[in-house]
């Protein structure tokens, strides 16, 4: 395996193992925010307040509600917006979404308060600083509004409330609300800047026995009802209660539950009333548009059919089809008969050509076919007998005989009548057959011209049945819409359920108000205190620190309360401090197995994290286990151990890296309350620190304490303001960075991480300082004090 695979492999194992640590402690979590208890208590006890303080002031609220069955044609409950349906090519979406949008309509409201002439309220004192309003039967007094004046405004009414006070059963007492008062009869009229009104009393007042009318003072707001009927809107729900349904719920809040029952009962009536007059407006306007559009249809359609009747005229038309047969069946007799006149006709041409051709006067005269003429099949008979005459007479007698020749004289007189008689039927055939002929072209004509005009009739009566049935439409829709207006006394809605108010408020729910306030009073400093967090950028848990860097972690300190200084540990205490950095060697000792740790450099992020505190400390608890310990106080440039130890020595480090003349056992200092352990002081500040520590005798001096002491603990300067520690780095073998809870910030953590991952000090390693009891070791403070403090 590659040397890169295996440091890629091991950075996984680092990462996975960093991500384990990052898991949340909620132990630890719990006693952070357990710490601030008395923010919790503090936040409980003021929202408890605002929630008491709310639900003392709130007014009751009564709920009230009703179901309603709306007509939804398209769902068969209703025929009577049929015509009207028809007449614009289909319906709405749902009337029921419609209807109950128009429930919820702030004009429908204001009629609402305008009809029930509710133009102001009355409250009685419930309680200190609350009030209830009464309604109906519960005032004994109603204000009759005269006057008003229109311009005044709604802050303006509610500045003008007054207050009655009962006196006598003539005259009350009124106060203005600048507490001006004045005696004022019964029905007498009042002017004010409201305009002119009168206080009556309501007849129907029934006292109820709680109720006394002389102590109980009246107070008398004013309102506009358009404004009290939006307000009113806006507090209105209208539900669907089940879509495959056309019924709907309505629910309000009133602050009476009466007062709420009369709105609702008033709404629906109102809504009734409106969808009454919307359907006779629709109806009526629908005749009257039916009336006008049939009017000039009826024109229309009486010249159509007048235009039917002389083109019908003009054409000599009564039945089209039946003439178009008619014309086929004649032109068809009259081709027959044409062809038996022609045949006829050729039939006596070639007769008379027969009796005219020389040579044939004494031939037989042949048949005339066809021709049923009696004269001349009897003139050709008696032709034919004579022939027959003559020719047997010629047989035994000559020509001149006289009796042949009488018979010639009579075959040449029956032949002239013939050929008379032929011409007369030839002429007669073809006159009848020219008439025939014309007669023939007239109907051939009269069936060239049918298309045409059956295209033309075609025309218009198309255009006739269209006309015709618009008017049938009509006629039938206008018949609907006075349906329509007949059922107008029919409401739109049906009422399933009247207007009913809860026996009891239902508002402020004081379990829920009481209930959220507790949830308030934990939630809110838990938020501030998650927030804060948040935003936090200084360290507040372990977890804080192991989640940013992997260097290992010797321990916490808590903070010194002792009274004896800068000494936290000595032979025999057992204070939680003192273990705690009996518990910091044992650590070191194991962390620096088997490695040399003679060198050990004690840096912090910035000043005032307990750097040297603890190198003190750690000082002692090593030398508490017999091992020779020198404390280097390294920080040159703002020295604070020798003073913390109350130890005057003017002479130090920086004296003796600076001038050959001292030795180095004149700056070895041992420490009077404990054995084995020695400080070194800082001496005078040098000007030139940084390039002090670089010389040779800084290495020479190190390595012959080192042969001196068993460890030697360089308290320097922080690594975040200045480069000293930088500098000794190299020379030590192992270097702990002091951390501080709520002081240290997150990104010192992250240049401890830059400075192990990239190596830069020997070994790091983090020590906690300022740490809570209970955020140690999650044992209660109580118990872990007793413990440490036993002995």
């Amino acid at each position: 395996m590659k040397l890169s695979d295996l440091l890629n492999e091991l950075e996984e194992e680092e990462n996975q193992a960093i991500q384990e640590e990052a898991t949340p402690n909620y132990k630890m979590l719990f006693f952070r925010y357990f710490n601030k208890w008395y923010w919790f208590v503090i936040s409980m006890i003021v929202c408890g307040g605002l929630a008491a303080a709310y639900a003392y002031f709130a007014k009751p609220q009564y709920q009230v509600t009703s179901k309603l069955l709306l007509k939804d044609e398209k769902k068969g409950a209703d025929f009577r917006d049929a015509a009207i349906t028809d007449l614009l090519g289909g319906g709405s979406s749902s009337s029921v979404e419609n209807g109950a949008e128009m429930l919820k309509a702030q004009n429908l409201m204001v009629k609402v308060f305008e009809e029930l002439n509710i133009s102001n309220a009355y409250s009685i004192p419930n309680g200190w600083k609350r009030y209830k309003e009464i309604y109906g039967s519960e005032v004994p007094i109603t204000v009759v509004m005269h006057s008003k004046n229109e311009f005044i405004s709604p802050e303006q009414l509610a500045e003008n409330d007054i207050i009655f006070h009962y006196k006598n059963e003539e005259e009350f007492t009124l106060e203005s609300s600048s507490g001006r008062t004045q005696n004022i009869k019964y029905g007498q009229e009042i002017k004010t800047s409201l305009g002119t009104f009168s206080i009556i009393k309501n007849p129907e007042f029934a006292p109820s026995p709680n109720f006394d009318l002389v102590g109980t003072p009246i107070t008398i707001n004013f309102y506009d009802p358009v404004g009290a009927g939006k307000y009113f809107a806006g507090k209105l729900k209208v539900d669907i209660v089940n879509k495959l349904a056309s019924v709907v719920e309505l629910s309000m809040l009133s602050d009476h539950p009466i007062k709420g029952k009369a709105i609702l009962e008033k709404l629906i009536e109102v809504y009734n009333a409106e969808a009454e007059i919307e359907k006779n407006i629709t109806a009526r306007n629908t005749i009257d548009f039916i009336d006008a559009q049939l009017v000039g249809l009826t024109s229309e359609l009486d010249s159509i059919e007048k235009q039917a009747e002389s083109y019908k005229l003009k054409n000599s038309i009564t039945d089209l089809s039946a003439e178009s047969q008619l014309y086929l069946s004649s032109a068809t007799v009259n081709r027959q008969q044409l062809s038996e006149f022609s045949i006829q006709i050729e039939v006596l041409e070639s007769i008379e050509d027969y009796l005219l051709k020389q040579g044939n006067d004494y031939e037989m005269v042949p048949s005339t076919l066809s021709i049923q003429d009696p004269t001349l099949t009897q003139l050709i008979a008696q032709f034919n007998q004579l022939q027959r005459e003559r020719e047997r007479m010629l047989r035994t007698t000559q020509p001149n005989n006289p009796i042949v020749l009488n018979i010639n004289q009579q075959l040449t007189s029956l032949r002239a009548s013939i050929i008379e008689n032929l011409r007369n039927i030839k002429n007669g055939l073809v006159i009848s057959r020219n008439n025939l002929s014309a007669t023939d072209n007239q109907f051939r004509n009269r069936a060239a011209q049918a298309p045409t005009i059956e295209r033309e009739l075609l025309d218009i009566s198309r255009q006739q049945g269209i006309k015709q049935q618009h008017y049938l439409l009509l006629v039938q829709k206008r018949e609907e819409a006075i349906l329509t207006l007949a059922a107008s006394s029919v409401n739109n809605s049906k009422v399933i359920e009247p207007p009913t108010p809860t026996d009891f408020p239902v508002s402020p729910n004081k379990k829920l108000i009481f209930a959220f306030a507790l949830l308030m009073g934990v939630a809110i400093p838990f938020g501030f205190i998650f927030l804060k967090d948040a935003w936090q950028e200084k360290i507040q848990l372990k977890s804080d620190v192991e989640r940013i860097t992997s260097a290992k972690i010797l321990g916490e300190i808590s903070r010194n309360k002792g009274s004896d200084g800068v000494i936290a540990i000595s032979k025999g205490k057992r204070t939680m401090i003192a273990e705690q950095f009996r518990f910091i060697r044992s650590n070191l000792a194991f962390a620096t197995f088997n490695k040399r740790n003679k060198m050990i450099m004690v840096t912090s992020g910035m000043s005032g994290e307990g750097k040297t505190f603890f190198s003190i400390n750690l000082a002692i608890s090593l030398g508490l286990v017999d091992k020779k310990v020198a404390v280097l106080e390294f920080d040159l440039r703002k020295p604070a151990m020798l003073s913390a130890l109350g130890i005057d020595a003017p002479i130090g480090i920086s004296d003796y890296l600076d001038s050959d003349q001292y030795k180095l056992d004149e700056i070895i200092h041992p420490l009077p309350i404990t054995s084995n352990v020695s400080v070194l002081g800082c001496g005078k500040i040098p000007e030139n620190p940084a390039e002090l520590m670089t010389g040779e005798k800084l290495v020479h001096m190190l390595e012959d304490l080192s042969q001196r002491f068993d460890h030697v603990i360089i308290d320097t300067a922080p690594i975040g303001l200045v480069s000293d520690s930088f500098i000794l780095s190299g020379l030590a073998d192992v270097t702990i960075f002091m951390l501080r809870y709520n002081y240290s910030t997150k990104a010192q953590v992250k240049t401890i991480e830059d400075i192990r991952k990239h190596k830069k000090f020997k070994m790091p390693l983090i020590v906690l300082n300022d740490a809570q009891l209970e955020m140690t070791y999650g044992y209660g403070a109580t118990y872990g004090k007793k413990y440490y403090q036993g002995s």
